[in-house]
């Protein structure tokens, strides 16, 4: 059963999911091509039953699905669905944040490269349409269709207080 989303903010939603470091350390070893229970608990260094938590809560939400590979007796893959790939952006965006404010130049623990060319994998960049680079003062908050009057109000405010420090 999926979790119920308190707030109506797209981060707090994706943190009630996704805002354990043990849940996204599931996901980093999915995307390294983990897909056994062993493999997870044995790279991750999770507990079982809170692993076994984690691997539930990600099957309900639909980010994993779960495998029935029993030959003999129950046993059980686990594998990214397309929900928990399109999680793809997010990691490389953690990788990146983390190899430049973490550990710096010259001691990045990871590197991501492109298996086509070797190269590694550029700064993720914010881009409009037309493909210009946007900075945070590019970047409006609106209000979408989900958007409750509490969140109507606080981004009015938002842009109000943002718009009188730019000296609009």
């Amino acid at each position: 059963m999926a979790r119920k989303h308190t707030q109506p903010c797209p981060i707090a939603g994706a943190l009630n999911l996704l805002g354990d470091q043990w849940t996204l350390m599931i996901v980093r070893e999915a995307f390294y091509g983990s897909s056994r229970f062993g493999d997870f608990q044995k790279h991750t260094g999770i507990s079982k039953n809170l692993l076994a938590e984690r691997l539930s809560m990600l099957v309900a939400e639909g980010v994993f699905r779960k495998i029935d590979i029993g030959d003999q007796g129950t046993r059980y893959a686990y594998a990214l669905t397309r929900k928990g790939r399109s999680l793809r952006t997010l990691m490389v965006a953690l990788y990146q944040w983390g190899n430049e404010h973490v550990f710096g130049a010259g001691a990045e623990p990871v590197l991501l490269v492109d298996r086509q060319s070797g190269d590694q994998i550029p700064p993720l960049r914010l881009a409009s349409s037309s493909g210009r680079d946007l900075e945070d003062h590019d970047i409006l908050f609106r209000p979408g269709p989900g958007a409750d009057e509490a969140v109507r109000r606080r981004l009015a405010k938002a842009l109000k207080d943002r718009g009188s420090r730019d000296g609009a």
